[in-house]
């Protein structure tokens, strides 16, 4: 694990593989490990140099110093993070809070190749941005997801690149309930 200071925050991440910048951002419960509990890193570190950010909303690296509620610093805080490890246009996946992330960074026009959001939260409060994101989007949702229903994905077509695959059998968390299904969908689009 390494960790860098981003806008007065310590960000924990780790670095893995070689190849394009891809990075990953966990939901509001969890931390950069689960990315290693579906054995995504390993699926993609022979093509990719994968960056896990523990996000300060996350169990790593929470902090006091950023009201909860404040999405827009996340993004921010994402921006800054990019900017000071000189990693410019990568490949982003979002998971949850991480997906809103995502979006709120692209809305704001900052580099990026392509994203992967999974059942993003705040869509409804994004929905009138979205048209602004112009890179690849693939928005991954799990059929039985509660916290971000699948009818969310409407929304998500505001954006104009955007492509929708919903994982039967699935919850909210759909890399960890179908992480093979998820694996699949995921390549596919990256390739």
């Amino acid at each position: 694990m390494e960790s860098v200071t981003v806008r007065g925050l310590r960000i924990v991440f780790f670095r893995a593989g070689s190849g394009r910048a891809m990075v990953l951002l966990h939901g509001y419960s969890f931390n950069s490990d689960v990315w290693f509990q579906v054995n995504l890193v390993e699926s993609l570190s022979g093509s990719f140099t994968l960056f896990g950010v523990d996000m300060p909303y996350g169990t790593k690296s929470r902090s006091d110093k950023v009201e909860a509620g404040d999405r827009d610093i996340y993004a921010e805080v994402l921006r800054d993070f990019l900017s000071t490890l000189e990693i410019d246009r990568p490949v982003l996946l979002g998971a949850s809070i991480g997906g809103e992330v995502v979006l709120r960074y692209l809305v704001r026009g900052y580099s990026a190749e392509k994203a992967i959001v999974i059942g993003p939260v705040g869509l409804k409060r994004l929905e009138q941005q979205l048209g602004k994101v112009h890179v690849p989007l693939l928005g991954i949702w799990g059929s039985k997801d509660d916290v971000s229903p699948p009818s969310n994905a409407e929304i998500l077509r505001r954006a104009p690149n955007a492509t929708i695959r919903v994982i039967e059998g699935a919850g909210h968390a759909a890399y960890l309930d179908k992480p093979g299904e998820f694996k699949s969908v995921l390549l596919e689009f990256l390739s």
